[in-house]
Order: structure tokens, then sequence, then C-alpha cells
């Protein structure tokens, strides 16, 4: 069985119950060998880089985000 292939291409923000799903399915997170690039992470199979954004307040949004960086 073959694990399943990114869609990084597709979109370039994800929000809401995706977010959690999509990181821990195919992001590596970058924070954990760097403190300083907290809240980024690297798409295990193509390289693209994300970032994990908290819920902007002033859209009234409550849930977090994640955005296609490279």
């Amino acid at each position: 069985m073959t694990a399943p292939k990114c869609s990084c291409e597709k979109f370039e923000r994800l929000e809401g119950a995706s977010v959690n799903a999509y990181v821990a399915a195919f992001l590596e997170d970058l924070g954990r060998a760097d403190p300083e690039k907290r809240n980024l992470f690297r798409c295990r199979a193509c390289g693209r880089t994300w970032e994990k954004r908290a819920p902007e307040e002033k859209a009234g949004s409550t849930r977090p985000s994640l955005v296609r960086t490279g």
C-alpha cells in the first residue's frame, strides 16, 4: 500500500479542522529542531513550506489556518 500524495499544489490556505489533519498526514514540524521556526512546517512529499497561524481576531475567525509560504 502506498502513501497518499500531498495536495500542496492544489491550495494555498486551509482553515479549521483540516489544518490538524493535513499537518498530521503530510507535514514535518520544523519547530521541533529549531524553536525559532515555531509554527513552520515542511511537506514530507514535496518540500513546500507552510505556516500555521492563530485565528485572526479582527476577522472574527475562531479557526486556525495553514498558509503555504513556499
